[in-house]
């Protein structure tokens, strides 16, 4: 179908333009941007350190920016699913080597993360969602660091 009118041909590129620049954003722990890419990146590695570096990073910055904390979140679910503990993917290639108690080792660190990135005075995530009615993002940052604690 060729669109003839010219409303219709710029509600085309109006579609066209939204799409080319929409970015995810939700509030799943892998529905955002940069938690996506730092899936690819754990499924196209085999090094668990991407991981422990996410969750570091979390921890020792001053203020958690955004892309930051979604991949500090990235991490503590993929950590969880490696537990058996969420619905993420069981085995990340990045994960898939390391030990079950290694996993259970970092675990305490990703539920700090967590913590941290859910926390409006030292996080731009948590402040991105905090007038969010309801803030179901927080809910599921509290459920996280839960299935990260068992």
């Amino acid at each position: 179908m060729i669109c003839r009118k010219p409303a219709c041909a710029a509600a085309l590129a109006c579609v066209l333009i939204v799409s080319a620049h929409a970015g995810a954003w939700g509030e799943g722990a892998f529905d955002n941007d940069a938690a996506q890419d730092f899936l690819a990146e754990c499924t196209r590695s085999a090094d668990a350190e991407r991981v422990s570096q996410a969750i570091e990073l979390a921890l020792v910055a001053s203020f958690v920016d955004a892309d930051d904390g979604a991949m500090a979140v990235a991490a503590g679910e993929l950590i969880a699913g490696a537990l058996g503990s969420s619905a993420a993917p069981k085995a990340v290639p990045c994960l898939a080597a390391m030990p079950r108690e290694q996993l259970r080792a970092l675990a305490p660190a990703a539920v700090r993360a967590v913590e941290r990135v859910a926390d409006p005075a030292v996080s731009e995530l948590a402040q991105q969602w905090a007038d969010e009615k309801p803030n179901r993002w927080s809910t599921g940052m509290r459920q996280l660091a839960a299935r990260l604690r068992r």
